[in-house]
This record gives structure tokens, sequence and C-alpha cells, in this order.
């Protein structure tokens, strides 16, 4: 069935203007603090290269006359793929349509107003679309930083593509697990597992500046005894006497206190809940492996690889297009069978570039 023009006309040719001026643009995104967006491409295959770290040898000191010593580099790994192409569409009623006519229709109802209204139904369906392609990168890093793998099963993408687990090439080095269970908390060891962690990464010259963990996660962890009790030698000291207990409060800024001052990374709570609907039912899901603590280093960890949407390089005739953020807004209506709709694509896919300097250690099994 060929596109027509939207049935808001010139309202709809504003969706640009909108977006530009909007207060309310974006959802509260999570990935922008540790991925860049790359600049877009057009081909649909991208290759991402992960440096592998290594020791750095120090520089040789050499007779002024001679020539300079020639180092061996380490080797680039090459992580390629397809980019997926990311979409949601929404469809307007006919009885909503019905309804806004109404509204446009009764008496009093100035120009400027008519204009309003039509912007406001508009509005709603733009944003939702452009939001909702950067949710689902949220939650591919969430899992990517947290597992070292991207899942897209029919748990969390319903009515789309199934795939295998895409394994980001972690090193198996960099996969750790605690000697306890952190659920254990009269014998788990958090603090030392963490210290062994960061010792193992320093041998390689891997420093890390976070940790990253979710809320379960953190609440094993404060509740521990090892936690507790050093806390309790750190502020208060070794206890003078009989008589004198008193109580570590493991709060996550005491905690945090704690590990700069002993030169440890520091804790950061991934509290970030995102829904995903299947049969018109929403249900918000944590996409951060809660079991699971991340070391990461300073700086951002990857990029947002991404590809120019067909229609951006061969639009379609009497359909209205805008650019939300990198993705592309769509509005167009048909008429058999009738309907109005709104479409945002963005091919996209997120490049783990820094996952030799990041670890996993698995807490809780």
């Amino acid at each position: 069935m060929s596109k027509l023009k939207s049935l808001f006309g010139a309202a709809a040719d504003r969706m640009q203007v909108m977006i530009d001026n909007s207060k309310e643009l974006y959802a509260p995104l999570w990935y922008p603090q540790y991925f860049d967006v790359a600049p877009p491409q057009q081909s649909l295959t991208y290759v991402s290269a992960i440096g592998r770290s290594r020791i750095e040898a120090a520089a040789s000191v050499v007779d002024r006359d001679s020539a300079t010593p020639l180092r061996s580099r380490q080797g680039l790994e090459k992580l390629s793929g397809e980019i997926p192409a990311i979409r949601e569409m929404f469809a307007l009623k006919e009885s909503d349509y019905r309804d806004f006519l109404s509204l446009q229709n009764l008496p009093g109802i100035d120009d400027k107003t008519k204009l309003n209204q039509a912007l406001d139904l508009i509005w709603g369906d733009v944003k939702r679309v452009g939001d909702a392609p950067h949710k689902r990168i949220d939650i591919m890093v969430l899992q990517a930083l947290s597992t070292g793998k991207i899942q897209i099963n029919v748990t969390n993408n319903p009515d789309g593509i199934v795939t295998d687990d895409i394994d980001l090439l972690m090193n198996t080095a960099n996969k750790k697990q605690g000697a306890v269970t952190w659920g254990t908390a009269a014998t788990a060891t958090p603090i030392t597992d963490i210290e062994t962690v960061v010792v193992d990464a320093k041998a390689r010259g891997i420093s890390f500046v976070k940790i990253l963990m979710s809320y379960n996660l953190w609440l094993k962890f404060k509740k521990t005894k090892e936690v507790l009790d050093t806390l309790q030698a750190y502020y208060y000291g070794p206890k003078p006497g009989a008589g004198f207990n008193p109580i570590a409060i493991s709060t996550l800024d005491k905690v945090n206190e704690y590990m700069t001052a002993n030169k440890m990374p520091v804790i950061e709570i991934v509290d970030e809940s995102i829904g995903v609907e299947k049969d018109g039912v929403i249900t918000a899901t944590n996409y951060f492996n809660e079991n699971n603590a991340t070391f990461v280093p300073a700086g951002k960890l990857g990029s947002i690889k991404n590809a120019l949407a067909m229609e951006k390089m061969k639009p379609v005739q009497h359909v209205t297009y805008a650019d939300y953020k990198g993705v592309l807004v769509s509005k167009w209506s048909q008429n058999e069978p009738w309907g109005e709709f709104t479409k945002g694509e963005w091919n996209a896919f997120p490049a783990l570039e820094a996952i030799d300097s990041i670890y996993i250690l698995t807490c809780v099994f």
C-alpha cells in the first residue's frame, strides 16, 4: 500500500523543529556515560579493534650514535559483525483521530490552539519512537558490561529476531569468581575478592576507577561480616577494652571512603530498569547481571557503531522525516487499511573496545 502524506499536514512537517526545541528531549539514558556514538556509516558491517593490553617496557638507554631499538607491539584483535536494525512504530487509532477532529471543531478554538493540539498529539509518538532505540542500546550495554556478552532472546526481544549469545571477546583471564558466594554473609570475603582482582589486573598493567554492581549485589556486600569488621576497624581502630563495641555503618559513602583511602576503585550502583513490551504488556527488568561486579578503567569503554537508515539515503515520497539523536523518525498515513503511523529506526550496536581492560567478578554462585 502506498504511503500518503501525514493527516496532520503542515504540523507534521514541524517534527524536526519540535525535536530541536523540546525541553523534554530524550529519556534518561545510561550508556552515554561510558560509550560515545560513532559517526554513522553506510555499510551495515562494522569492525571494532580491540587493543590487547600489555605491561609497557621502559625505553632503552643507548649510545647516542647507535640505532634505536625496535620494540614489538601488541596486535589488534578485531570484532566484526552486522549492525542490526532497531525499530518501533505506533499507529494512531481511528477513534483517537476522531476525538482529535472533535476538539479541532469545537466553537471558539483559534488557529494557534488547533495547531498546539496537533503538535501535542504528534509529539507523544515522536518521543516514544525516538527514545525506544536508545533504550534498546541501554539494554545491550548493560548486558555487555556485566556478562561480556549480548543476549537477544525471546524474553528481551519477543517480537524480533532471536540469536545465540553474541560474545564480545572478553579474555577468560578477566573473568573471576569470589572465594565464597557473597550471599553467605558470615563467611564471604568481598573485600578480599576485590583486592585479588585489583592485584591481578595491576600485574598486567591495568587499573580501575570503578566497580559496577547491581543494587541487590550491593545489599549482599554491605551485610557481610568482612565488610562490617573492616569498616569498624577503619573508623574506630582496635577495641580499647571490654564494653567498647561500636557498630559499623556500611553506607555507600563510608565504603567508598575506605576504598579510596586504600587505593581501590569505588563502587557505583547500577539500578537501571527498562521495559520490554510483549502482547501489549510492558515488563520492567534490570539487565545488569545482579550476580556480577564489573571493574572498569577510566574514560569511555566503547562506541555505538551505527549505519544510516535506507530511507535516510533514499527518502520515500510523501513521508515526513526527522532526526532524533541519530534515530530516523518517519511519519505518514495510508487509506487502506486506514491509519496514521510514526516509526523510529536506528541501525546501531555497541562495541566494547576496552573489553581487555575490564574484569568481571562473579560474586553470587
